[in-house]
């Protein structure tokens, strides 16, 4: 947003506009373009569903027209009253006319006619002639009635139709009817095994209409799925079949094949007439990428001329704005100018639209109210000056009274917070600082108070004199001030009894600085009129609790360890003692 700002901000009011108009332009484009491309590709997938479903449609009835007639020749030849007398006469007569039928149409790879028992008692070619059947399903299905039998691999008759081992091998469609004699005994099974390839004719046939896509794929299933015409990979797994299934008699199948989105449609055999049908299923698909071709190439088409229109009103815009924003501009100009040049006082007055009128009279209007409040403006700072003046000299004389009721105030605190005999703070001074510090959440468990006392102090004033003992508490103070830290408070509590609050310090080291100062005073003896006095000093030492209600619990227990202290000195257990409280 930042980024934003400082380029519109360098950027002029024309500019913006300009790019602006250029940008609405080509969202419009890209929008109308995206729209149409969406509408255009929905419409190219259904018509191509449509011409999908369509072509697979016809591929199915011409399947299924083929094999009615296949299955029709076979049936009426059976049911030829003429020829019932043949087929229970000489080989050479049945395979005679087995081998006219044939030559009628030469997709019938072999034509035979079998006994009751299942030899095969004349062919086409002579093939299998004296061979038995009975265990094949056409003529099992064939001694019942009418029968067709889907597509499967040649058994007997691939290695004698096959000229060369590099062929494909032959796979046949049966087709068996029972063979009835002149008396209507059942005289044996006529079969036929058409050869498969017929059907790569149908399909190179229903694929040369010059209707049909070049990358258009007809693939043909059985019904259990597998791959009669097509690529073996392109088989259908179960779940896939059933959604075929579900799909029969719809005009469109999508799906995926070997990682390539294909759009397609679909059609299943349903039989005609007598012949019930073997339900393949067809299906016809084509890459959807080829399918919407022509709707990304109106995309591409429509986004290109967008974009050439959003250039070309993007100048327009441009030349449009500068007309627009010129009165601007020379307003823009002719305000700089004032402050600048002595004789631009107001404004021109500027033409253009109503705006721009509106504009150029506020600004003028504007500028006449400046000029009046101007002059008001140095009259009062005219009079401010004076009255300045007059409040400057009585400043000064305020300012001195204030500076010596300062000082005198400063040197009454002083007073009121420092012993007179020490300079050390007072116990009137020192007990609120201590509760403050003592308060504080940066001093929370980490603090200590020390109550020390001149030992034998008494002892020293009726010894020496009061000026003596004046003489010992100062100079005790002086040590007492030394060894702590600038930070700690040090006070005189009265008499020979000061006190040292320690700041942010645990028991040991609060500890150590308490013996630090007891023997330091105790190696510093008092000259007073060429005497030298040896001191000694008790001290109680407590650490801050946070069971401690106010700054007094703290005091109170290091006041009680001093009094345990000082026992042990009156009792001659020790010249001097440092007691811990607990």
């Amino acid at each position: 947003m930042a980024r934003l700002r400082h380029y519109l901000d360098r950027t002029s009011l024309r500019a913006q506009l300009a790019i602006l108009a250029g940008l609405l332009c080509i969202v419009t484009v890209a929008a109308t373009a995206a729209t149409a491309a969406w509408l255009a590709r929905q419409q190219a997938v259904i018509e191509t569903e449509d011409a999908m479903a369509s072509i697979a449609r016809n591929m199915a009835n011409r399947l299924d027209q083929h094999m009615f007639e296949r299955f029709r020749e076979i049936r009426n030849m059976a049911n030829f009253k003429p020829l019932r007398s043949i087929w229970e006469g000489d080989r050479h007569d049945v395979r005679g006319v087995l081998a006219q039928l044939q030559a009628t149409l030469p997709n019938y790879a072999w034509i035979g006619f079998a006994t009751p028992d299942g030899k095969v008692m004349a062919a086409t070619g002579g093939m299998l002639e004296g061979v038995s059947v009975a265990q094949r399903p056409w003529f099992i299905n064939g001694l019942k009635g009418p029968a067709v039998e889907d597509v499967h691999d040649a058994k007997l008759l691939d290695g004698l139709l096959r000229r060369s081992p590099d062929d494909a091998p032959f796979r046949f469609v049966d087709v068996a009817v029972p063979v009835h004699g002149p008396g209507g005994e059942l005289a044996g099974v006529l079969g036929a095994h058409l050869s498969w390839r017929w059907a790569d004719e149908v399909r190179r046939e229903v694929l040369a209409d010059p209707r049909g896509a070049k990358d258009l794929e007809l693939l043909v299933f059985d019904r259990d799925g597998h791959v009669l015409i097509g690529p073996a990979s392109a088989a259908l797994a179960p779940d896939r079949l059933e959604a075929l299934r579900a799909a029969s008699g719809q005009s469109s199948f999508g799906g995926h094949a070997e990682e390539t989105p294909f759009v397609g449609g679909l059609a299943s055999t349903m039989g005609e007439g007598e012949y019930p049908g073997l339900g393949w299923i067809v299906l016809a698909r084509r890459p959807i990428a080829s399918a919407l071709a022509a709707a990304n190439t109106l995309f591409v088409t429509i986004l290109a001329v967008g974009a050439v229109a959003a250039i070309i009103g993007g100048f327009l815009a441009w030349s449009v704005f500068r007309q627009v924003l010129q009165p601007l501009e020379a307003l823009s100009h002719d305000i700089d100018r004032i402050g600048r040049d002595a004789d631009a006082t107001t404004g021109e007055r500027h033409r253009g639209s109503r705006d721009v009128l509106a504009l150029s009279a506020a600004i003028r209007s504007m500028l006449r109210r400046i000029g009046v409040a101007e002059h008001a403006e140095l009259e009062a700072r005219e009079a401010a000056a004076r009255l300045s003046t007059r409040m400057l000299e009585e400043a000064r004389k305020t300012a001195d009274l204030r500076r010596l009721a300062s000082l005198e105030v400063d040197h009454l605190q002083q007073l009121a917070d420092t012993d007179p005999l020490t300079g050390l703070l007072n116990r009137r001074a020192f007990l609120p600082r201590a509760a403050q510090a003592i308060s504080s959440p940066a001093s929370e468990m980490s603090a200590a108070m020390l109550m020390i006392d001149i030992d034998h102090f008494k002892l020293i004033n009726d010894t020496y004199g009061h000026a003596a003992g004046d003489h010992v508490i100062q100079a005790v103070s002086r040590v007492i001030h030394g060894c702590f830290r600038g930070s700690d408070l040090v006070a005189r509590f009265g008499g020979e009894e000061f006190v040292v609050l320690l700041k942010a310090v645990g028991a040991d080291i609060g500890r150590r600085l308490a013996e630090e100062a007891r023997e330091h005073i105790a190696s510093t003896p008092v000259v007073t009129e060429g005497r030298a006095i040896d001191l000694t000093v008790s001290i109680g030492f407590a650490v801050a609790r946070s069971s401690d209600r106010d700054v007094e619990d703290l005091i109170k227990r290091a006041d009680e360890a001093l009094y345990a202290a000082k026992a042990r000195v009156r009792s001659h257990r020790c010249r001097h003692s440092l007691e811990v409280a607990v």
